[in-house]
């Protein structure tokens, strides 16, 4: 008895759930909504989408007079413009492009497959701003640009999101700030380096991953350099510890 009581509770509390974040949403955006500006973050864009897609894993449901919306929905900016185009499956998002109010693309999602989505926001000039693939949800690869157009970081993970494969990092000049690359999938082993503005090198070591502690670790020997590419230090890892430490 007190198992089918707890198990008629928590459906209930399921279902009370589930309608309370179609709820809410609902009263987020309603088919004669107009939008302003407002809805734009100075760093995010317009996210007021996120919670309804569904390669991101999202929870949220949009409903239009009580039904879960499908097929294609458009939304509005006050001036006229089109703010959204999306199509909706049982009231998530599978494939959608928000704009800014004068027209300019601000991001366009797709969902690949069930497994695998991409998106690329743009900056309001139309410049690319950053490129992402997900893979059940979870960004597996990130790219970010400058309001230029050079490359400002770069990001990938293994498939199983244990590790880096790769991170990069540029000045706005375009010159690489840092450098984190796999050398060895069989040790884990990872070379790593960092850069002065002017091209020469700051720094350069070697870490490891230790798969038990979900961590990387500095191992063998790290050097340093000044802006001149003068070595000033040395040290030596194990483990990452320091074991032997020479200045120049």
């Amino acid at each position: 008895m007190l198992m089918k009581a707890l198990i008629t509770f928590f459906s209930i509390l399921f279902i009370c759930l589930q309608n309370y974040s179609q709820f809410n949403f609902d009263k987020q955006i309603k088919s004669d909504t107009k939008y302003t500006e407002d809805i734009i973050d100075e760093v995010y864009g317009i996210t007021i989408y996120e919670p309804l897609n569904l390669g991101l894993s999202a929870d949220s449901v949009r409903m239009e007079n009580g039904y879960a919306v499908n097929n294609w929905k458009e939304d509005y900016y006050e001036n006229g413009q089109l703010l959204h185009k999306g199509y909706y499956i049982e009231g998530q998002l599978k494939v959608y492009k928000n704009y800014f109010p004068d027209g300019t693309l601000e991001r366009d999602f797709k969902n690949i497959d069930g497994f695998r989505s991409k998106c690329a926001l743009y900056y309001p000039s139309g410049k690319i701003k950053s490129e992402i693939v997900y893979l059940n949800g979870s960004p597996i690869s990130w790219k970010d640009y400058y309001d230029n157009g050079n490359m400002e970081y770069l990001e990938d993970f293994d498939k199983n999101f244990l590790y880096h494969i790769a991170k990069k990092s540029y000045y706005k000049s375009g010159q690489i700030e840092s450098l984190f690359e796999i050398i060895s999938k069989k040790k884990l082993q990872f070379s790593t380096y960092e850069y002065y503005l002017n091209g020469s090198k700051k720094m350069e070591g070697t870490l490891r991953y230790d798969m038990s502690r979900y961590d990387y670790y500095k191992t063998g020997t790290w050097i340093y350099y000044n802006e001149s590419g003068n070595e000033t230090k040395h040290e030596t890892y194990s483990d990452g510890k320091v074991v032997k430490t020479k200045e120049f």
